[in-house]
């Protein structure tokens, strides 16, 4: 009778009639719901949830995956992922670089409240590490941070809620200066970061308490320098730039090939992807080993599009920044179908990979075309999914339902402003930026590049926007 009650809340919460997969993914979450909702539920055990890994790309685009459509890239290991698991087709990051779209994945929170003021995530206020921690999970930090500025007054990833780590880009930095000045430091990061998850995945399996890893990982940031041996799968590559079908990165690699050896860039680019995709192998291979990859559920992105920045609007300055660090010309990942690359709001900047396994409860190579996943919806989505308090004040939505491979319909449009004097919402099929007072609007689905601004023609729509993002600019940003 209960499992009955809780079944029809659901379907009441979503408004739609439920499939037989989101059936037993309620069910499962309704193990794991607190007696506050029901008096004969089982209160939430280490047994009944789930560990969550989340692997966090650095600058991977949207289109530099096989399984997105890359002609080039070797990537069996994270198409795995996608195959034995659920793609969201709209997944975006809260922000079109690093630190804020970090932030905004941890806080559940859009990073112009304050954070792009000051690039410190307020240790005391909640964030995910917290929320899982209330609930009994041992919480772990591998990678990159980038979350709390700079200053003798920083806090650590302890105070975080983070309870065991090994960071760089953070306070007390993992990596020594001389490791950091070795040759292909950062091409050998990922193994050591893998390495670390899976010595904190055995000592948790021994303990057989659920665990919460960030594996936060270099790829495909710049400067990219590839060992001989990543660049052996590529060694016979030879680029055709009609290979890519978005008109706009054919013109960007037709630019890069007058700065300097295509190929040579092309080749190192794939062989830095590939790298990740062997040492995310090893770690897979080992949640098999040890027995709990049913128990494990494992969540894939990136933090925003693909680099270079500097390049989107200004390639002049990119060129000299080129002459001046050489490897920079590797950076020649895809955003796919869309416009621009990181630091822009446009979706080459915002929109990005993402997966999510959980054998036998997240659906097998389900793609949902229609839920609009965003950075700040993480933190509720998976406290939801433990059974864990959703924080209050959060601009994420609970999303749990999405998981199960229903597509599920936003309450309300997100925004984004982590670019000076640019501010942007996505509302079911319309993107909307709000420039020098002036809007852009684009129906995403037929125009996924936005080339065709339709506020002229579509007047009323494009004011209706305009307003909405100028109430959101007076809300926000006077905080």
């Amino acid at each position: 009778m209960q499992n009955e009650r809780f079944l029809n809340l659901l379907k009441t919460k979503i408004n739609k009639p439920m499939s037989p997969t989101l059936n037993l993914l309620a069910l499962a979450v309704f193990q794991l719901l607190p007696l506050s909702v029901s008096a004969t539920a089982a209160t939430p055990t280490k047994d009944t949830r789930p560990n969550i890994i989340f692997i966090l790309c650095d600058d991977l685009g949207y289109g530099d995956l096989a399984v997105n459509g890359h002609p080039y890239v070797k990537s069996p290991n994270i198409d795995r992922l996608a195959a034995e698991g659920l793609t969201i087709q709209n997944a975006y990051t809260s922000a079109a670089w690093c630190a804020p779209s970090r932030y905004a994945l941890m806080s559940g929170r859009y990073p112009a409240h304050y954070f792009q003021k000051s690039l410190r995530m307020d240790a005391a206020a909640p964030n995910l590490y917290h929320t899982l921690k209330s609930v009994g999970y041992t919480t772990a930090h591998f990678g990159k941070w980038h979350m709390s500025g700079e200053g003798a007054d920083v806090p650590t990833a302890a105070d975080y809620g983070v309870d065991e780590d090994f960071i760089h880009n953070g306070k007390d930095e993992g990596w020594t200066k001389e490791e950091r000045d070795q040759p292909h430091w950062r091409e050998n990061t990922t193994q050591r970061y893998v390495n670390l998850a899976i010595d904190f995945i055995e000592k948790q399996t021994a303990t057989e308490s659920p665990f919460y890893l960030n594996l936060w990982v270099y790829p495909t940031h710049s400067y990219i320098d590839p060992r001989a041996d990543m660049l052996e799968p590529y060694r016979d590559l030879q680029v055709d730039i009609q290979d890519f079908e978005n008109p706009l990165m054919r013109d960007f690699l037709t630019w890069i090939s007058t700065q300097g050896d295509l190929e040579a860039a092309m080749r190192a680019y794939c062989s830095d992807v590939t790298e990740l995709d062997n040492q995310i192998g090893r770690l897979l291979k080992a949640l098999q080993d040890l027995g709990i990859d049913e128990n494990t559920l494992i969540v894939f992105s990136s933090d925003n599009g693909p680099p270079p920045l500097g390049g989107v609007h200004n390639r002049d300055q990119l060129a000299e920044r080129i002459q001046a660090r050489p490897t920079l010309i590797n950076c020649v990942g895809s955003s796919g179908p869309f416009r621009d690359r990181k630091i822009s709001l446009h979706d080459g900047g915002t929109r990005v990979p993402f997966f999510v396994r959980w054998p036998g409860k997240v659906p097998s190579g389900k793609i949902d075309s229609e839920t609009i996943f965003t950075g700040v919806d993480l933190l509720p989505t998976l406290a939801s999914l433990v059974g864990a308090d959703i924080p209050k004040n959060i601009d994420g939505e609970n999303l749990v339902a999405a998981l199960a491979g229903q597509s599920t319909k936003r309450a309300g449009p997100h925004y984004w402003n982590d670019r000076p004097g640019w501010t942007t919402l996505r509302d079911n099929q319309w993107k909307a930026h709000l420039q020098k007072g002036k809007v852009r609007l684009f129906n995403i689905l037929e125009d996924p590049s936005e080339s065709n601004d339709l506020s002229q023609r579509l007047p009323e729509r494009a004011s209706h926007y305009l307003a909405l993002l100028k109430a959101w600019e007076a809300e926000v940003l006077s905080q």
